[in-house]
């Protein structure tokens, strides 16, 4: 185990990433920030980040699996208290956000899009995933901690996965790429505290498949429908017109497929 600011290189954030630990292996950064943050009190911004997971998660139970050493796994503790716990899905959008101004730091020319509620696609393959935990104390958010995945150097041939490599064709240095996904993070966190407005416009703004027809897959009832998106809710709910009208759906209540609708070709 290693515990520094970030290491040997250069971190341009004011508070993000300056209490900074990286685990050769861990079964969940999560986990682990979740439980070191219990034993002591650690700083807002602090990174657990890890070369391997045993157990990584990912969104509605799913598992996040990554080779060792070839991607960007890390957690990073926060504590949002200007948020309500009914609005917490800004820092959802925040986050996600992040991830994609980190993305599109090296894929400028590439249709960098976030996928309901925070996956980040490039040209409608995911190369990241995050999954936030809040500890909630009354009506407000204590503490927030936010796991991401970036597929930075591993090759994916299943042709929904995609990486920075597979895409430039350049090995990355995870460490040091790390310090940039920092400063994205702090950015948009500071812009959630003072311009919450920006954040939600420029997560609609960017959002897959809106106003767009296609298909969905209801976990509820088995069925498959077409449908548009046409919002979020602040609760984070997705808002979807159909044949029957507007549906209103949780995330676990529904699946996003990455195909047009047949009607779109």
């Amino acid at each position: 185990m290693v515990s520094s600011g970030a290491g040997q290189y250069l971190n341009s954030s004011l508070f993000i990433g300056n209490n900074y630990v990286y685990l050769e292996e861990t079964a969940s950064t999560n986990e682990y920030l979740q439980s070191l943050n219990k034993e002591m009190k650690l700083p807002g911004g602090t990174v657990i980040s890890a070369g391997y997971q045993t157990r990584g998660r990912g969104q509605a139970g799913a598992t996040w699996e990554s080779e060792k050493d070839q991607n960007i796994m890390l957690s990073v503790l926060l504590y949002p208290k200007f948020l309500k716990t009914t609005n917490q899905f800004a820092l959802s959008k925040a986050m996600a956000l992040a991830a994609r101004d980190f993305i599109l730091t090296f894929l400028k020319d590439l249709p960098v899009k976030i996928k309901w509620p925070n996956d980040i696609l490039v040209s409608g393959q995911k190369i990241c995933g995050i999954l936030i935990e809040n500890g909630i104390k009354g009506d407000q958010i204590d503490y927030c901690i936010i796991g991401m995945g970036l597929n930075i150097n591993q090759i994916f041939n299943d042709g929904h996965r995609a990486s920075l490599k597979s895409i430039t064709g350049i090995d990355f240095d995870l460490r040091e790429t790390e310090t940039i996904l920092f400063s994205c993070i702090e950015a948009r966190y500071l812009q959630l505290r003072n311009h919450e407005a920006t954040i939600s416009a420029d997560y609609l703004e960017t959002l897959f498949g809106l106003n767009q027809k296609r298909w969905f897959k209801d976990n509820i009832n088995g069925e498959d429908f077409e449908g548009v998106i046409k919002g979020v809710h602040t609760d984070g709910r997705l808002v979807i017109e159909t044949d029957e009208g507007e549906k209103i759906y949780n995330m676990k209540e529904i699946t996003q497929r990455l195909t047009l609708s047949s009607n779109e070709g």
